[in-house]
C-alpha cells in the first residue's frame, strides 16, 4: 500500500477517533451540568454505578462492613440516601477492594465521585505513557468512547487498565514491581485471567511470584482490617447473589455485557449452554495467549491481544473494562499505518472503538454483537503478532 494512501486511512482513524471523542466530550459536559443535588438529570445517582464505592466507604466508616456484602442491606443504605424509588445496587467485589474506596467517605457525593474520576484518569494516563511514550497515546485513550463510559458509569475501569499497562510496561526490566501490579489487580479477578498463561509462556517466574506474594498480603490485610466475617459474608452472600444475577438477571446489568455468555442468554439460549460455549472460546483465547507470548513479536500487540482475550475468555466483561480494547485498538492502527493494511481491520477496529457506547443497545434489542466483535478484534491482532522483533518499551514509540 502507498504511505499516501496509508497517510489517508490514518488521518481518517484519528479525525473519526477525535470526532467521537468530542462528541463524548460534550455529552459529558452537559450530563453533568443536568445534576441536581447527588441525583443527575435521569433521576439516577450522579456517575451511576459510583453510588456502590461510595455506600460502601460509608458502610465501612460505620462499622457495618458486613452488610456491603448482604444485597437487601446494601441497597437500604443506598435508598436511605437517594430516595425510597433507587433501583437494586448490589456489591460483588471481594474485600479487598474496600482498601481503595476506604477515603471516599470524607468527602461529599458528589466530591468523591470527581476526586475518583480525575485521579483515576490521572493513573491511566500516567501508566499509558510508561506503556507506550508516543504523545498522541495517552491523548487519544482520553477521548476514547471508553473514556466516557467509565466517567459515565464512575466506574473502576481507568485503575483496572492503568495496572495492567504498568504491569506490562514494567514486566520486561522490573519484573517483580510488575507482580505487584498484577497482584493488585485481583480486586478484579476476571480481569487478570490472561496474565498467569502469558507470565508461565515467558517464564517471568519472578513476577509471578510476587503476583502471588502481593495477593496473599492483599488479602491477610483485608481480613486484618476488616475482618473474616466480610470474606465469610462474601462467599455466602454476596457471590451466591451475584451468580444467580448472572444467570437470571436481567436489565441494564446484562445490556451492558460483552461476552458470549451474556450473548447466549439475551437470544434466548440456556445458562448451562452458553457457559459451554463460553468456555470453548476461553480456552481458545487462552490458546493463543500463549502462542504469542512464547515467541518474538511485536510487544504492544502481544499484549493487546492478552487484552482482547480477557474479554472474549471473560464470562463477566462489562463495557466499563474496554479501556483494554481502546489500548488495543490504537496499537492495531499503528502496526497497519508502520505495514499495511489487512482486509476488514479498518471496519473492525472503527466497530471496536465505539463499541462501548453501543453495546447498551445493542443488547437491549436483542442483537448482541459485541463478542463477535472483540472475537474478530482478536483475530486480527493473532495474525499480525510476530511480525516484528520485541521493542524496548522505553523507547519513544
Amino acid at each position: 500500500m502507498s504511505s499516501g494512501r496509508g497517510g489517508r486511512r490514518l488521518g481518517l482513524v484519528i479525525s473519526l477517533a477525535i470526532g467521537v471523542g468530542l462528541a463524548c466530550l460534550v455529552i459529558s459536559i452537559s450530563y453533568v451540568s443536568l445534576w441536581r443535588g447527588d441525583h443527575d438529570g435521569l433521576s439516577h445517582a450522579a456517575g451511576r454505578d459510583f453510588i456502590n464505592l461510595w455506600t460502601a466507604s460509608q458502610l465501612v466508616e460505620a462499622e457495618r462492613t458486613r452488610d456491603i456484602f448482604d444485597h437487601q442491606s446494601f441497597a437500604a443504605a443506598q435508598r436511605r440516601h437517594m430516595g425510597p424509588e433507587f433501583p437494586l445496587h448490589f456489591w460483588s467485589y471481594p474485600p479487598h477492594t474496600l482498601f481503595l474506596t476506604e477515603q471516599l467517605s470524607s468527602l461529599p457525593y458528589r466530591g468523591a465521585f470527581l476526586v475518583w474520576s480525575l485521579c483515576g484518569l490521572f493513573v491511566l494516563l500516567y501508566a499509558a505513557h510508561q506503556f507506550w511514550p508516543a504523545r498522541l497515546f495517552p491523548w487519544l485513550l482520553l477521548l476514547a468512547p471508553s473514556s466516557f463510559v467509565n466517567f459515565f458509569l464512575g466506574q473502576n475501569g481507568f485503575i483496572t487498565s492503568a495496572l495492567c499497562l504498568a504491569g506490562f510496561a514494567l514486566l520486561p526490566r522490573r519484573p517483580i514491581l510488575a507482580g505487584v501490579m498484577f497482584g493488585l489487580l485481583t480486586f478484579k479477578p476476571h480481569l487478570g485471567i490472561m496474565i498467569p498463561i502469558a507470565l508461565v509462556a515467558l517464564r517471568q517466574w519472578p513476577a509471578i511470584a510476587a503476583a502471588a506474594l502481593t495477593t496473599v498480603l492483599f488479602i491477610a490485610a483485608s481480613v486484618f482490617v476488616y475482618g473474616a466475617d466480610a470474606w465469610w459474608q462474601f462467599f455466602h452472600s454476596a457471590l451466591p447473589f451475584q451468580a444467580r444475577f448472572m444467570s437470571e438477571g436481567k436489565g441494564p446489568f446484562q445490556w451492558m455485557m460483552v461476552s458470549w455468555f451474556m450473548a447466549g442468554r439475551i437470544i434466548g439460549i440456556s445458562a448451562a449452554i452458553s457457559l459451554i460455549f463460553q468456555a470453548v472460546l476461553s480456552l481458545a483465547a487462552a490458546v493463543m495467549v500463549y502462542r504469542v507470548f512464547r515467541r518474538p513479536g511485536d510487544w504492544r500487540l502481544q499484549v493487546s491481544l492478552l487484552f482482547v482475550a480477557t474479554l472474549v475468555a471473560s464470562p463477566q466483561g462489562f463495557n466499563y473494562d474496554m479501556t483494554m480494547i481502546s489500548v488495543a485498538s490504537i496499537c492495531l492502527v499503528w502496526a497497519a499505518i508502520e505495514t499495511s493494511w489487512r482486509r476488514g481491520e479498518l471496519l473492525i477496529i472503527a466497530a471496536c472503538w465505539q463499541l462501548p457506547l453501543i453495546v447498551m443497545p445493542l443488547n437491549a434489542f436483542g442483537a448482541p454483537l459485541a463478542p463477535l466483535l472483540l472475537t474478530a478484534l482478536l483475530v486480527c491482532l493473532y495474525r499480525r503478532v510476530g511480525t516484528k522483533s520485541r521493542p524496548d518499551l522505553g523507547a519513544a514509540g
